[in-house]
């Protein structure tokens, strides 16, 4: 009995244990016979938005409404848990070594149509994501040098460079071959299935569905979206029942009304970035005591509507390894403590940094003053004698020693009042003087690709195998700061090849090259009362949905 069976039968027991007591006698504890459905469906009223302009593709399709409904309507052969964790859905069974993978498809999946899921069916809706760069799955399957059906039942997947976390990216929807041409819905694996009648199009319970059978919610009906921003004002009047909204947005939705919400786990890192370019903030010291001096918790509960999860690394969820240093209060006097051994160019903790901070450390104290191109003094107060301990005097003196512009994107209010809210715990340290810089989106991004800025306050969307490469890379697309070591990236080709996750961990603290804040949280609205028991996963907002019962 596979995994998602044994969910279902749970499921069907407790739904229908009083009947079962009462009725039928003590349960088949063999578990021999399938479950019954017993779950008493609900006739209220269900909407999904539908952006009809949208390609009927599910590969392909880059809105965000059409992604809800792809997702009560197909499956990738693995669903992305809340720890970031890689469960099995149309995949039986895989082995690889990093680089080779071979996926074993399970053998009672049916498409809507009746046709049976095979690798060849896999492997034509895998390579219209890799081959269409206009596709929101693009990015997932950059590296793959090789992809082919090896039987019916067998995928192998070669990537160009190692990634043990691969099949965390394989939630990628699957469609039966050639059925994206035929002018609707391509053929998909999912619980429901789409039934047009009179024009109407609602989605209807898949009777093929290899899950079994559903929670209380059997029929949806359709809402057809002329424009891709208009679900918003569909769901307020009630039309549409379930849609994601962004909570920490420049202009976050104001549902109204009676509403559920449901948060999700993120990818979506909120950070600091340096301007490397700046000698003192290219010290992994004065780096690591900035970091120290944050009450991550904090912001997240304040500035951050309490929509996201602190982090001192960049991976969702934190560590448990009890060898990691990682404290996400601030420590004021650690803080103190390390940018004074910092600035005279000594080791804080006993810590090992990077090579090429160690020797940046020394290169410090000789520096000049350092302009971040707008004329402005932005690396503070520096000595013109080598030999000068002026640093030594941090803490006993007002003398501003480390200066810090701090560039924020002005559109976002919580992401301001987030820098607002960081400037003033590093204000807060002797020697230290921060402005916060508010530019709209574009100035901002404008700004760090000249690399205008000392400090910036950076979002990015991370996959779920969480690559750090384009942050951390000398070459990488967001690395605007000019980052780069070798120890970094050697730590991080070390973990993808599946070597010791803990020896990168303690490679950034030790250099600190960003400053991880948080991990925002997903949001998912509904109407209230709709449905109970509703736990949503990062991708799938119809996740469990066997065990949905409804209360009205």
């Amino acid at each position: 009995m596979n995994k998602l069976w044994i969910k279902r039968t749970l499921a069907a027991a407790v739904c229908a244990l009083c009947t079962l007591a009462s009725a039928c006698g003590a349960p088949d504890i063999a578990g021999e016979e399938p479950p019954v459905d017993n779950v008493q469906v609900s006739d209220a009223y269900f909407g999904l938005a539908w952006y009809q302009n949208g390609t009927l593709n599910p590969v392909l399709d880059n809105t965000d409404i059409n992604r809800v409904l792809c997702e009560a309507l197909y499956e990738g052969l693995f669903e992305v848990t809340d720890n970031f964790t890689a469960e099995n859905v149309l995949c039986e069974s895989y082995e690889g070594d990093g680089t080779t993978f071979t996926f074993r498809l399970r053998s009672d999946v049916a498409f809507w149509s009746g046709e049976m899921l095979t690798a060849a069916d896999v492997v034509a809706s895998l390579q219209a994501a890799q081959h269409n760069d206009s596709s929101p799955f693009y990015n997932r399957l950059t590296e793959v040098s090789s992809l082919e059906a090896v039987d019916d039942q067998t995928v192998r997947i070669v990537l160009i460079s190692p990634n043990v976390y691969f099949p965390r990216l394989l939630d990628i929807p699957i469609y039966r071959a050639g059925s994206a041409d035929s002018g609707s819905f391509a053929d998909g694996t999912g619980p429901y299935r789409p039934v047009e009648q009179q024009g109407r199009w609602t989605l209807e319970a898949n009777e093929n569905w290899h899950g079994g059978f559903l929670g209380s919610i059997r029929h949806i009906t359709l809402v057809t979206m002329t424009r891709a921003d208009a679900a918003l004002s569909s769901f307020q009047t009630g039309d549409v029942s379930l849609m994601r909204a962004a909570r920490i947005d420049p202009d976050p939705p104001n549902v109204g009304g009676s509403v559920d919400t449901a948060q999700t786990a993120g990818t979506s890192l909120h950070y600091l970035g340096f301007n490397h370019d700046n000698p003192l903030l290219a010290n992994a010291g004065v780096r690591q005591a900035l970091s120290a001096a944050l009450n991550r918790q904090s912001l997240c509960e304040t500035q951050l509507q309490t929509f996201a999860d602190p982090a001192v690394l960049p991976v969702n969820p934190q560590p448990a390894d009890s060898s990691l240093a990682i404290n996400l209060s601030a420590d004021p006097n650690g803080a103190m403590q390390r940018l004074r051994n910092a600035l005279q160019g000594t080791a804080t903790t006993g810590e090992e940094t990077g090579e090429e901070d160690r020797e940046n450390a020394g290169q410090d104290e000789a520096a000049g003053e350092h302009s971040a191109g707008d004329g402005s003094d932005s690396a503070g107060t520096f000595a013109s004698d080598a030999n000068s301990t002026v640093y030594a005097s941090i803490g006993a003196a007002a003398e501003t020693v480390l200066s810090i512009r701090l560039l924020v994107n002005s559109d976002n209010p919580f992401k301001t009042a987030a820098a607002e809210q960081i400037a003033a715990s590093w204000n807060a340290l002797d020697g230290v003087r921060v402005t916060v810089d508010r530019q709209p989106y574009d100035t901002f991004i404008s700004m760090l690709q000249s690399g205008d800025f000392d400090v910036y306050y950076g979002e990015t969307q991370l996959t779920a195998d969480f690559d750090l490469r384009p942050l951390l890379s000398a070459a990488g697309r967001l690395n605007y700061g000019g980052y780069a070591s070798e120890a970094m990236s050697d730590a991080i080709a070390a973990a993808r090849s599946g070597e010791s996750i803990v020896a990168f961990y303690q490679t950034f603290l030790d250099q600190m090259p960003i400053v991880p804040l948080a991990f925002e949280r997903g949001q998912i609205i509904l109407r209230k009362g709709l449905i109970d028991n509703y736990h949503p996963t990062p991708y799938n907002a119809f996740s469990a949905l066997e065990t949905w019962t409804s209360l009205n």
